[in-house]
């Protein structure tokens, strides 16, 4: 997918990870996906460590802050949508009874930024972002292919995201499983997973899928680095076949081999 289809607003255009360790996460996805790390300084003094391949923007990596170590937020990775107007969205959310968390942040040469927490528990990212234009790489081996909200309140969550995103939805049946897709310009861009008993205390978030040519070469690797296999690589009814990771020091992420992109 090009930069361009990623920058039309409701479409998730960048994903990071905050992290306990910003060296050893370098490290490790760098063993993992080939990613070279460049280390760029806001305005407020933070470092921010931005992931290419391929010599492309695919993802960055940050360091957790003593606050919200405080806070025991633990290493994530979070996805970003793009959107038009972040002030009229936070609106628009707030209207759809969500929660602004994190913002108005705004980043010279980078765009506008905030932290929303949505009506099923999820947090999200929105970013008007100008005139850096988020990832310049998606759908290829190494670079973020899907974005997935993992919540037991599907509607719910469909909902808010209609109204704050002003996305459309689509429900459809992915074996057994109920599944939504949300489709901006009739393109799928994202998807909603109803969870179930047998996902455990898997919380509601957004997860981020990141593409592989060979999932079980990926499992392999992952180990190798450090990295846990939290779900071994299955084969899905819809076709592909994909694994669920967790690496070293704790950010869960996922990984696929789709059949399309």
């Amino acid at each position: 997918m090009s930069m361009t289809q990623n920058k039309r607003p409701g479409v998730p255009n960048w994903a990071d990870c905050g992290t306990s360790d910003l060296d050893a996460a370098e490290q490790f996805y760098g063993r993992v996906f080939g990613w070279t790390a460049e280390r760029v300084t806001a305005s407020d003094g933070a470092v921010y460590s931005i992931q290419r391949l391929q010599g492309q923007r695919v993802a960055g990596i940050y360091q957790l802050n003593d606050e919200l170590l405080r806070m025991n937020v633990p290493p994530h990775w979070a996805t970003y949508f793009e959107v038009g107007d972040v002030d009229a969205t936070i609106e628009q959310a707030r209207a759809a009874g969500g929660t602004l968390v994190d913002g108005l942040f705004e980043e010279p040469g980078v765009g506008k930024i905030a932290v929303i927490q949505d009506t099923v528990g999820a947090f999200l990212r929105v970013w008007q972002s100008a005139p850096q234009q988020g990832g310049e790489l998606f759908n290829e081996p190494g670079a973020m292919i899907w974005n997935e909200l993992n919540t037991s309140e599907p509607d719910k969550a469909c909902r808010f995201y209609e109204t704050a995103l002003g996305i459309k939805t689509e429900r459809i049946t992915a074996g057994s499983a109920p599944y939504t897709l949300f489709k901006v310009d009739g393109d799928p861009v994202a998807g909603v997973l109803l969870k179930t008993s047998e996902m455990g205390e898997a919380p509601t978030a957004w997860d981020v899928y990141f593409a592989s040519d060979d999932v079980d070469a990926t499992a392999k690797k992952i180990r190798e680095a450090g990295g846990k296999v939290l779900v071994e690589p299955f084969d899905l009814p819809v076709g592909g076949r994909m694994a669920v990771f967790q690496d070293p020091q704790g950010a869960v992420f996922e990984v696929i081999k789709m059949e399309s992109a």
